[in-house]
C-alpha cells in the first residue's frame, strides 16, 4: 500500500501525461509546479499558433490565416481550458484525496476489511502511474485527430487552417494546430478522463467493503455525505469542458448565423455528460444507503415504539400522588433527542450528495455559455427589457 500517497492526499496525483512531464522535468517530487506547467501549455499549445498566423497574414500576406483571430473555438481550446486542465489539478487532486482519507478519519472502515481498503489504495496508484495507460492515451490522442481530419470535410475546418483556397494544402499554423496543439490539449482531457474513471473505481471498491454506516447520522447519509465534497473537486474540470463547447458554439452563431436556441440540445448533452461523468460513481452508493435505511427503520422504529411507551407510562398515564414530582424538562429532553435521531433516520437520503451541489455542478458547467448569450443579446439589451419588467 502506498500509505505516504494517502496520507499526503495524493491518491490520484499523476496519470497521463504524468511520465512525459516527469521526463522533461516538468514535474518533481513534492512539487506539481502547477503554475510552470500551464504557463508551458499556452506557449506550445497557443502562442506559436499565434506567431504562425501573424506571419502568414502580414509577411505571406496570406488573407486566409486573419480568420484565426475571430475563432473563438481555438481561444478557448488553446488558451483557457488547456491550462485549466493543469490548474485544476491544484483543486481537485487534494480534495478528492481527503474524501479518500475520510473513510478512515470516520471509522467508516472495519478492522477486518482495512487490508482491502489499503489495496484499493494501492491498485488505484499502480493504474493511475501505468506507463502502458500514457502509452494508450497518446496513441488515443494522435488517433482521434487522424480520424478527424479524415472524416471532417475540408471546408468545414476554420479557414486559417488552408493554405490556399483550395483546401489541398495545410498552412503552418493548420499543421501545428493538428500535430501539437490539439493533441496534446486531447492528451490532457484523457487524462482526467483517466483519473475519473479510477475515482469510480476506487469508489466502487468502497461499495464492496462492509461500511460502519449509521442510519441516524445527522447528514441523513449514513455518514457518506462528505462524498459531495468530490463534486466541487471537478468544477475547473467542468467549467474547462463548457468553455470548449461555448466556443463551438459562438463559432457557428457569429460566422453561420445560427440562433442560440439550437443548441439547447448540447447544452443538454453536456450536462448529461457531465452528471454521468463525475456524479455517476456516487450512484454506486444507493444500494448500501437503502439497505442501512431499512435496517435504521426496524432498529430505530422500534426503539422509537418503546420509548414513547415509556415516556406515556412514566410521564403521562401514571397518577401522581401528593409528594409526586411532576416530570422535569430534562425527561422531555431526553425522549426529544431519541426522536430526532430516529428522524434522521426516517428522513435518509438514497444519495450522498445534496441538490445545492448538484445545482452548482450544473451552474459552472453552463457558466462559460454566458457570453456567447450575451453575444446574441447585448447587455444594454437585457438591461433595458429587465428595466420594463420592473416598471410594469
Amino acid at each position: 500500500m502506498n500509505v505516504t500517497a494517502l496520507q499526503s492526499g495524493e491518491l490520484l496525483h499523476g496519470g497521463p501525461p504524468h511520465w512525459l512531464q516527469r521526463s522533461l522535468g516538468l514535474i518533481k517530487p513534492g512539487d506539481p509546479m502547477i503554475t510552470r506547467r500551464a504557463e508551458l501549455v499556452v506557449l506550445v499549445g497557443w502562442v506559436p499558433l499565434v506567431a504562425l498566423a501573424v506571419a502568414q497574414s502580414f509577411i505571406l500576406r496570406n488573407q486566409m490565416a486573419k480568420s484565426f483571430f475571430s475563432d473563438f473555438a481555438v481561444y478557448a481550446r488553446s488558451l483557457v481550458a488547456a491550462p485549466l486542465f493543469i490548474i485544476a489539478e491544484a483543486d481537485c487532486i487534494p480534495r478528492l484525496g481527503r474524501v479518500a482519507r475520510h473513510f478512515l478519519a470516520a471509522g467508516l472502515v472495519t478492522e477486518p476489511d482495512r487490508a482491502r481498503f489499503d489495496e484499493a489504495i494501492a491498485s488505484t496508484r499502480r493504474l493511475l502511474g501505468s506507463g502502458l495507460a500514457e502509452l494508450i492515451v497518446a496513441i488515443l490522442a494522435y488517433g482521434l485527430v487522424a480520424f478527424l481530419l479524415i472524416t471532417v470535410p475540408p471546408d468545414e475546418l476554420p479557414s486559417w487552417y488552408w493554405l490556399k483556397s483550395d483546401y489541398q494544402v495545410f498552412s503552418l499554423a493548420g499543421w501545428w494546430n493538428a500535430l501539437v496543439s490539439v493533441p496534446l490539449f486531447i492528451l490532457l482531457f484523457f487524462g482526467w478522463l483517466w483519473r475519473v474513471f479510477l475515482w469510480a473505481r476506487f469508489l466502487w471498491l468502497m461499495t464492496r467493503l462492509d461500511l460502519r454506516l449509521i442510519p441516524g447520522h445527522p447528514d441523513h447519509a449514513g455518514g457518506l455525505m462528505f462524498l459531495g465534497n468530490s463534486l466541487r473537486a471537478s468544477w475547473l474540470v467542468c467549467f474547462a469542458l463548457g468553455v470548449i463547447v461555448a466556443g463551438q458554439v459562438a463559432n457557428r452563431i457569429m460566422f453561420h448565423g445560427e440562433s442560440l436556441a439550437t443548441f439547447k440540445h448540447i447544452a443538454i448533452g453536456l450536462v448529461v455528460f457531465v452528471l454521468v461523468l463525475f456524479v455517476g460513481a456516487l450512484t454506486l452508493f444507493i444500494g448500501k444507503l437503502r439497505v442501512t435505511k431499512r435496517r435504521g427503520d426496524f432498529v430505530y422504529g422500534a426503539l422509537a415504539s418503546e420509548v414513547g411507551r415509556q415516556f406515556e407510562h412514566d410521564c403521562l398515564n401514571r397518577e401522581r400522588g401528593a409528594n409526586e414530582e411532576a416530570p422535569n424538562k430534562q425527561d422531555f429532553s431526553l425522549h426529544s433527542n431519541i426522536y430526532s435521531v430516529v428522524a434522521n433516520v426516517y428522513g435518509m437520503k438514497d444519495f450522498p450528495f445534496g441538490l445545492r451541489s448538484l445545482g452548482l455542478l450544473i451552474a459552472v458547467t453552463l457558466l462559460p455559455f454566458v457570453p456567447v448569450a450575451l453575444i446574441v443579446m447585448p447587455i444594454n439589451v437585457i438591461i433595458k427589457d429587465f428595466a420594463k419588467m420592473l416598471s410594469l
